[in-house]
């Protein structure tokens, strides 16, 4: 476990940018991806949106296009912020979202600026996470909502562990995250910032590998810090070929926890 978290993101988002929405985009339950599930609660419900941590751009891109789309608002104010300029590249590029480089520690906005924030796997590596949530309390308005997605250790399936299992063997440790212990307390955080938490829920989404190229995707796009080469190439040899042959591919569980609070 690397003891330099900010170092470590920093560079890794600088080398991967995109990476991320690269595979949740390809991440399902049912017909549901996990940008749709972040996104439901506030869909069509708040004309000013912060996505904080907004990486790549996705949930606010798919924001705008639903504002535009659906209640024919020209310019929606939906802004996404984050720490690492190279993803706030990309977001432009790829959705021509409206970002800003901040710290979602110190959020350059007035008290009550918006109607949602939306943050899609980012509580985990937000440090210190409760300074953080007292930043989204503020700039959200009373009744504004939140709505935040992070990494789960379930629901998980008896067939998902025996993917699981020989995949975190050969990585030989599972992906973590800098803010991974406080998840357990994070109701008690939220309402301590002044966030009423009204939904905590959990979902199964898989990730279809077929090939090396989503083998190599998928161990790109996990926090394992201090990863060797031949632990990265032993996980994707293996994903590989366990895949080949298979018409369907392997599904490998990637259970996503969902948590909703209001500003009183």
């Amino acid at each position: 476990m690397t003891s330099d978290w900010p170092g470590y993101l920093d560079d890794f988002h600088l080398r991967h940018a995109g990476v991320t929405e690269d595979l949740l985009r390809r991440c399902r339950a049912g017909d549901l991806t996990p940008y749709g599930w972040v996104l439901r609660p506030v869909a069509g419900r708040g004309r000013r949106v912060l996505d904080v941590a907004c990486g790549s751009g996705a949930v606010a891109g798919e924001l705008h296009l639903e504002q535009y789309h659906r209640e024919g608002i020209a310019d929606p104010m939906i802004v996404g912020i984050d720490r690492s300029r190279r993803e706030l590249e990309v977001a432009r590029e790829r959705h021509h979202a409206q970002v800003l480089c901040a710290d979602a520690t110190r959020l350059p906005f007035t008290d009550g600026s918006f109607d949602a924030v939306v943050c899609s796997m980012g509580l985990m590596v937000v440090q210190p996470l409760a300074e953080a949530l007292a930043e989204i309390a503020r700039v959200l308005r009373p009744g504004g909502m939140l709505t935040a997605t992070v990494a789960a250790a379930v629901p998980l399936r008896a067939s998902d562990l025996r993917v699981l299992g020989p995949l975190t063997a050969r990585l030989r440790r599972p992906p973590r995250f800098p803010g991974w212990a406080e998840l357990g307390g994070l109701g008690d955080l939220l309402e301590g910032a002044g966030l009423h938490v009204v939904e905590d829920a959990r979902e199964r989404f898989v990730f279809c590998v077929r090939d090396a190229a989503d083998a190599e995707l998928l161990v790109t796009a996990l926090y394992l810090p201090e990863l060797s080469e031949e632990r990265r190439a032993a996980a994707i040899g293996w994903l590989t070929e366990r895949a080949h042959g298979r018409d369907a591919g392997v599904d490998v569980a990637i259970p996503i926890r969902r948590v909703l609070a209001m500003r009183r």
